[in-house]
């Protein structure tokens, strides 16, 4: 049996086998638990940036009506996720006109007592209640103050709104912004890529405003990033004001809530997808009874979904023109709305003005006329436009 070699100790200390019999363990690397409110939150906020707007309650995507659902329970959690809200989602989004006036008809169909459905249709005093024919006619249109509104954390609502001192530099801006928008000079498009112009108009929460000024960009600093902020001054249609910071505005308007106003198209011309639904159209009485005729400013307001000229062929033989003749003054294409909506909303913004006569037809029977107004024809010019302005802004 041959001898063996006898090693010294260095020699086995060099050995290259020992090192790696020595080599000390290596402790598994530690692993941080993630959070499942904060990974799904932020899978939900991938799911924004992909399709542009905030999952809603689907009721054939599943799996957009499941993020809908988290959503909601996450925006109880505002204390642990709000350093990850990067764009507003745990603000709960108001109702639009159109959830509050459902929920107005659901209420009250449950506390009035109706006979039929033709009640329930010609019982509208829920639907347009608060809406005036006066100079507040731009504020209380549609108002949803009756709504319970959680806004906790709205980060464009911390800044506190005030009186603008001198608005009358400001009012006619936002008539003329909203005639155009009826007229389609402008249009109303998804706000997008968090971007906010000065001096360009906006809607947010149905109401209209106007980016007056901006401060010098800052840096904020925060645990879970850095972002570039500034001040802006928000003149808002309603006559109030605040200074918002820019992150936070953005964030209100990203979604469907919120809506920028485009340029004014010199060259306008309706698209292909625009629907003409109807026309709304403006006429006096060219009667010679001396109970109408002498009455001035008075004007009859309608909608027809056909010609207009057509419809009032016959004005003489009908009620609803006082049995007279009559004379175009104005008329309004519509435009992706329901004109029958349109005219009761427009009478009963006008209901302050509304004619108060009897009248004997020529077959003896006595007629009120309801869709008649004393009224100036700028005011029902203003009164139109806002009217349909807010409308779009709601679609």
């Amino acid at each position: 049996m041959a001898d063996k070699e006898i090693r010294t100790l260095d020699d086995i200390l060099n050995d290259d086998a020992l090192d790696e019999l020595l080599k000390p363990l290596q402790k598994p690397k530690k692993t941080t638990p993630i959070d499942p409110d904060i990974q799904i939150f932020k899978d939900i906020e991938e799911w924004v940036k992909k399709h542009g707007r905030r999952p809603e309650q689907s009721r054939t995507n599943l799996k957009e009506r499941s993020m809908f659902s988290k959503l909601k329970g996450l925006q109880k959690k505002v204390a642990k996720l709000q350093p990850y809200d990067s764009m507003g989602l745990l603000v709960a989004e108001e109702p639009t006109v159109l959830e509050q006036i459902q929920e107005e008809i659901k209420n009250d169909t449950n506390t009035k007592t109706f006979t039929s459905l033709d009640d329930i249709l010609n019982d509208d005093s829920v639907l347009f209640s608060g809406i005036d024919g006066d100079d507040a006619l731009t504020n209380k249109i549609f108002d949803t103050a009756k709504v319970t509104r959680k806004q906790t954390n709205n980060p464009e609502s911390v800044a506190k709104r005030r009186k603008v001192k001198d608005f009358d530099k400001y009012s006619h801006l936002f008539k003329k912004v909203q005639s155009e928008l009826a007229s389609g000079h402008r249009k109303l498009v998804p706000f997008k890529n968090y971007e906010i112009l000065l001096h360009h108009f906006y809607v947010l929460r149905g109401q209209l405003l106007y980016v007056e000024s901006m401060d010098e960009e800052i840096t904020q600093n925060f645990d879970y990033a850095t972002y570039k902020n500034r001040r802006i001054h928000i003149i808002y249609e309603n006559g109030t004001e605040s200074n918002v910071l820019y992150r936070g505005l953005a964030a209100s308007l990203y979604g469907r809530s919120g809506k920028m106003v485009t340029e004014l198209e010199e060259d306008f011309q309706f698209s292909s997808e625009d629907i003409t639904t109807g026309y709304i159209y403006v006429v006096k009485s060219l009667s010679k009874n001396p109970e109408i005729a002498n009455i001035k400013s008075l004007f009859k307001i309608g909608v027809t979904s056909g010609s207009v000229k057509k419809r009032l062929a016959n004005a003489e033989n009908e009620s609803t023109y006082l049995y007279a003749p009559v004379q175009l003054v104005e008329q309004f294409q519509v435009v992706n709305l329901k004109p029958e909506s349109l005219e009761k909303a427009i009478h009963h913004a006008l209901v302050d003005y509304q004619l108060e006569v009897e009248i004997t037809g020529p077959n003896g029977k006595i007629i009120t006329p309801k869709e008649w107004f004393v009224v100036e024809l700028d005011k029902v010019e203003e009164i139109i436009n806002t009217i349909v302005s807010k409308l779009q802004q709601e679609q």
